[in-house]
């Protein structure tokens, strides 16, 4: 396998990030062996990005559950719980963690849970489960699932610091990105041409179970990543202690105004049920249009993954900018539509390009707020920082998915010009950020 994941990083990664002569943030024996690190990342994330596109939150969950007849405050629920709980609990998982001086195999067991929880989410339309049934499942399962990602997203941070070089983590992450958005689009055509079922449940519980199934082949290509064992495990201590170092990352004004942009950044994640709503309203909801969907999502992916890698490894900051400003002027022009009710805002077609532009803005949201941590955190501090940045997150995208779900509940188009000017403001902070240079402390 080693031969296969060197030809990925040789042949799949673009070719100008594999000519650094030397090691920048890593050891040099990591630094001998990330040409297997960068391919296996590759490998890995491509499959559980798949099963994302696949399984998406804001697609296909609520699509299920709608099919399923559960109530509309289910569905509310899922972005909300899916991402707080997939950050809340990083600290905990951090102190716990550092304890251990290999990290590779708890992404492994995440990846592991999370495949095992939606397969049997793609199991639940097969047990006949409706209604109010089918909604507390779902939500359970997915309560099991964001716990397994909460702790997959600490632990790949921190190895890929271990064995992925400064410059090349943007990129292996926008070209699985874009590996991904292929299996969408492919699973997205199945879709729109009935090969997965002629029944809207079978080929939902079809595309859950082969999403899950890839999680599970992730988790065996990423304990092939060559991690060394760290030099002392760090000793774990009392609350006080563990409290002590976090409360003094946020005297970091660096590290303050990042999680005060990247809450701001939130929007880009809210925003796209209430696109979804829309889409379902004025294209009668059925099977085809959600195949346009995935096609669409996927595109966008595909499209953007590879850019977005490549200028976040430049300048993460500017991504941050520009997908800040694109996700917030979409959402005036829609808002707009709807409040003149334009032509284009009750046409299904407008709003299939409103969650594609969407998706390739939220993607370079996601790269560059991760590539720009990572490159402002060092190895002494870069576990606590990403568990301390993705546990405030976590608290923020609770409250505010709470409130925005009563908004939209309310008023669809007023929660999507709060949002739209929300995003407007992160990219106005994002502008004042300071760059992070290649050594890792900010210019």
């Amino acid at each position: 396998m080693k031969s296969f994941y060197r030809w990925v990083n040789d042949h799949i990664l673009p070719s100008e990030i594999n000519t650094s002569s030397s090691p920048k943030d890593i050891s040099p024996s990591a630094y001998q062996q990330q040409d297997i690190s960068a391919g296996a990342h590759v490998v890995a994330l491509s499959l559980t990005k798949a099963g994302d596109a696949l399984a998406d939150v804001k697609l296909m969950l609520p699509w299920l559950l709608h099919t399923l007849g559960a109530p509309v405050g289910f569905i509310g629920w899922l972005v909300p719980l899916r991402e707080a709980l997939a950050l809340l609990p990083q600290l905990l998982f951090a102190h716990w963690i550092e304890g251990l001086s290999k990290r590779k195999g708890l992404w492994s067991l995440g990846s592991v849970i999370q495949g095992i929880t939606i397969f049997l989410m793609g199991c639940v339309p097969l047990a006949n489960a409706k209604g109010e049934t089918a909604g507390w499942i779902v939500l359970g399962l997915l309560t099991l699932f964001s716990l397994a990602r909460c702790l997959c997203s600490i632990v790949i941070k921190d190895v890929q610091g271990k064995t992925i070089d400064k410059q090349r983590r943007g990129s292996v992450s926008g070209v699985a990105t874009s590996i991904a958005g292929v299996g969408g689009i492919a699973f997205a055509a199945a879709l729109m041409l009935g090969w997965l079922s002629e029944s809207n449940q079978l080929a939902v519980s079809i595309v859950l179970m082969v999403a899950g199934c890839l999680w599970l082949i992730a988790a065996m290509h990423y304990c092939a990543v060559p991690e060394e064992p760290d030099a002392e495990a760090v000793k774990k201590t009392s609350g006080d202690r563990l409290l002590h170092p976090l409360m003094k990352l946020l005297q970091d004004r660096h590290l303050v105004r990042f999680l005060i942009t990247r809450s701001l950044f939130i929007s880009t994640a809210l925003v796209a049920p209430f696109y979804v709503i829309l889409a379902n309203q004025y294209s009668a909801g059925s099977v085809t249009a959600l195949g346009v969907l995935i096609l669409l999502t996927g595109l966008a992916n595909l499209l953007s993954g590879r850019f977005w890698g490549l200028l976040s490894d430049i300048s993460s900051r500017r991504v941050l900018v520009i997908t800040g400003a694109l996700c917030g002027i979409l959402a005036l022009l829609v808002n707009a539509g709807l409040h003149w009710q334009l032509p284009y805002a009750q046409s299904p077609w407008w709003y299939g390009a409103v969650i594609f532009v969407l998706y390739i803005g939220h993607a370079g949201v996601r790269l560059g707020r991760t590539t720009y941590l990572m490159d402002m955190a060092n190895a002494g501090n870069r576990a606590k920082m990403v568990a301390l940045s993705n546990t405030i997150i976590g608290i923020v995208l609770l409250a505010a998915g709470s409130a925005f779900a009563v908004l939209g509940n309310s008023s669809v188009e007023l929660a999507i010009l709060v949002l739209g000017i929300t995003s407007l403001l992160a990219a106005l902070m994002a502008w004042r950020l300071p760059e992070v240079s290649h050594a890792g402390q900010a210019d």
